[in-house]
């Protein structure tokens, strides 16, 4: 009995860590690969957002506003990541702080940044829902 249980316990924790693996940031091919709602090319990583769903399918955005306001088919809604400014790792969207204020490619006006940041994220959605 306890072999079976170690063997479930086995395949459990092998099958949760490939879905998982499907749903991690990756870069986008900069200046090559747009984004997913207007078409843009993405060139600036500072305001880079892309949405990783469950089957591994990503989409990338050159803006908050176009991740925001794009609308998808049924019920994954993925996990949001953002690239703060400062550094070069993704990060999920709810985690990281913005700055409101600056020229961003599709005029948000919101960025994520490393350090400081006024805004969490909850504060910055309602913001642009608002405009």
């Amino acid at each position: 009995m306890k072999v079976i249980t170690f063997c479930f316990m086995g395949l459990m924790f092998f099958l949760s860590s490939c879905l998982s693996e499907t749903q991690k940031p990756k870069d986008p091919i900069w200046g090559k690969e747009s984004c997913a709602r207007c078409r843009m090319v993405l060139s600036e990583k500072r305001y880079a957002v892309q949405r990783v769903f469950s089957s591994g399918e990503v989409h990338f955005y050159d803006d908050l506003n176009c991740a925001l306001s794009h609308k998808h088919e049924g019920s994954d809604e993925g996990i949001l990541y953002v690239r703060p400014f400062g550094g070069e790792e993704w990060m999920k969207a709810q985690d990281a702080r913005y700055q409101g204020g600056l020229m961003t490619p599709m005029n948000s006006g919101f960025g994520a940044v490393k350090e400081g940041g006024a805004l969490s994220f909850g504060e910055v959605q309602q913001k642009i829902k608002g405009q």
